[in-house]
């Protein structure tokens, strides 16, 4: 690693920016180029010769981006002709490749492609920086006279301004014509690069708003595109964009982002105002828009973010553009500015996505909880719930109910769920192994039941852990989402698997009685939030009773889950409650004080 520092320090500033104007053409490493081919197909039948070649010099090799004959690559950069026509910026010619002590010994002369004549022109981009040759060669001895160099070197020219071509239409969004992504990161690195010049009448650049709008949103855009056709909205696109740009014309440039989303980078010296002109045009952008004739009304979000004329600050302002953005449309407001607070908890989120996976294979990062449930008819604990905990290797406890719905909106839920059942099950087969044989109740996700084959793994992580599916019982918030045929269907297999099916939180969610007779669950949880206010509401008491009485009728075993105090247990104890579990029975414990607590309760009771 010392090494490979010190040689990157080695390299001069020169070649550094050499390599950064090659690497910016995006030309390497990529597909063939009729415009460059049809140059190289030119130059072989002007010259006459077996082959001629598009050639990029990077920092370790050559690379042939088109060519006419047979192949010219040199194992290395140092063993490349092209190499030294690039070193010397100008016309280089090898009338006698083996007569020269340069190329000798070259494996591309004394083998294939049997180099004898070499002739290149350099690639010269318009800040004097040569990227490669294009260049022509011959199995034989030639010369090359000074009216086919100057040919050569204006062939190359040719071939450089079609690469400059090809890095413009990179940078032009091909629907709307108007400048890309690519291009506003381009400019605000330009605008990076920028210095105070030595004179005092030269200045840095001062302050630039950017705006990102979506017009129409996502779900509009989808509406549109699915029902009226793509032509409809492409032109719709077109059509925004023209108006964005006629609304800002002289105040700021507007660029396609990318689908119905567009930027907007003021022009120097109207940041201040800027704004809140975004805001006055509000009414204009309400106007309907026209697509082929049909006005269509467009709801539209926008961010708004102030940029210092910094380096670090011009490179971030796309990413803090879209955090507004995301405001903006999450608070449903039309503007919403760049703020700061809401930034950091968007990226502590994004952070704790990224590391999940971490946590699923550390030894430190996720553990189970688990929360005795009481049997309330024996006074003995026969199970417990299993609740995932995550202490991250920096932010400290991360709570559940921060990280979970930001797993349940990805893919991380099924490796995350895996996790989990996998974990639950081990552990149970670690207390059946102690002599306690223990029920536990697993929580699964609404997506979760999206998975297709969720009930398989289910059945081949209690066949790999030996534990029976009579033991476990998955747990599952109750709501609309259940009437999905696929989703009923699922749960009908997990009840005939063996496992229970508990409806959590009950009372205070979707709560349709209608849709209970098609879910197959066992168990319903009565919600904490209804039973921790027991003792001081009679209107909980009487929705607590109510539930109990339609659970009794429907034949569910009933649990309530959040009991506090002495006197909520014995009421729910009084109502018919099967189980009970809260912080008056005991908080989730970790595996061994889970088990230090069952063994004295049942100590407790033999006493």
């Amino acid at each position: 690693m010392a090494e490979a520092n010190a040689h990157a320090l080695a390299v001069p500033e020169e070649e550094l920016q050499r390599l950064a104007a090659l690497h910016s053409l995006h030309l390497l490493d990529s597909g063939a180029s009729e415009d460059l081919d049809n140059i190289t197909r030119l130059c072989a039948g002007i010259f006459g010769v077996t082959g001629a070649y598009v050639s990029l010099i990077d920092a370790e090799r050559q690379w042939v981006k088109s060519q006419s004959g047979p192949d010219m690559c040199a194992p290395s950069r140092e063993q490349s002709f092209c190499h030294y026509t690039v070193a010397q910026r100008a016309v280089m010619v090898v009338e006698d490749a083996a007569a020269d002590p340069r190329f000798a010994g070259n494996p591309m002369v004394t083998g294939a492609p049997h180099i004898r004549f070499y002739a290149g022109a350099p690639l010269i981009t318009p800040d004097g920086h040569a990227i490669g040759a294009l260049c022509v060669t011959a199995t034989e001895a030639r010369s090359f006279t000074p009216a086919q160099r100057r040919q050569l070197q204006q062939l190359a020219a040719l071939a450089m301004s079609q690469m400059l071509l090809r890095r413009a239409v990179g940078r032009v969004d091909a629907l709307t014509g108007m400048p890309n992504k690519y291009q506003l990161q381009e400019d605000l690195e330009a605008l990076a690069r920028l210095r105070v010049a030595d004179d005092d009448t030269a200045a840095t650049p001062g302050p630039r708003t950017l705006a990102y709008i979506d017009m129409p949103d996502a779900n509009t855009a989808f509406e549109i595109a699915s029902v009226l056709g793509m032509r409809v909205y492409d032109d719709l696109v077109r059509n925004v964009g023209a108006r964005l740009q006629q609304m800002t014309a002289g105040r700021a440039d507007v660029y396609h982002v990318t689908d119905a989303r567009f930027a907007l980078l003021s022009h120097e010296g109207h940041e201040r105002d800027f704004a809140q002109q975004l805001r006055e045009l509000t009414p204009a952008l309400e106007q309907p828009v026209h697509s082929m004739t049909l006005p269509l009304n467009l709801p539209s979000y926008g961010g708004i973010v102030r940029v210092e004329a910094q380096r670090e600050a011009l490179l971030d302002a796309p990413r803090k553009a879209v955090a507004a953005l995301h405001e903006a449309f999450t608070r449903q407001r039309r503007w919403a500015d760049y703020d700061a607070d809401a930034d950091v908890r968007h990226q502590r989120s994004f952070r704790l996505l990224n590391d999940i996976p971490e946590a699923i294979q550390s030894e430190h990062g996720f553990q189970l909880a688990y929360q005795p449930k009481l049997d309330l008819k024996t006074d003995a604990y026969h199970g417990a719930e299993a609740l995932l905990r995550w202490q991250h290797r920096e932010l400290g406890a991360i709570s559940p109910a921060e990280f979970i719905p930001l797993v349940e909106r990805t893919a991380l839920i099924r490796p995350v769920s895996d996790w989990v059942i996998t974990a639950a099950l081990k552990q149970m087969a670690a207390w059946r192994g102690e002599g306690m044989h223990l029920k536990l109740a697993i929580n699964l996700s609404a997506p979760n039941f999206e998975e297709g084959d969720i009930v398989k793994r289910l059945e081949r992580a209690c066949i790999e852990a030996d534990i029976a599916p009579a033991m476990v019982e998955i747990e599952c918030t109750e709501g609309l989402w259940m009437q999905s045929p696929a989703v009923l269907k699922m749960l009908h297999e997990i009840r005939a698997l063996g496992m229970g099916l508990a409806l959590d939180d009950f009372g205070t969610g979707y709560s349709n009685f209608a849709y209970l007779q098609q879910v197959p669950a066992s168990v319903v949880k009565i919600d904490q939030s209804l039973i921790r206010n027991l003792d001081a509401s009679p209107r909980d008491r009487r929705i607590v009773q109510s539930l109990i009485a339609l659970a009794k009728e429907l034949d569910y075993r009933i649990v309530a889950e959040g009991v506090e105090t002495a006197q909520t247990l014995q009421m729910i104890r009084d109502w018919g409650v099967d189980e009970a579990q809260g912080y008056y029975l005991a908080r989730p414990l970790a595996p061994a004080a889970f088990a230090n607590h069952v063994r004295s309760a049942a100590t407790t009771m033999l006493q």
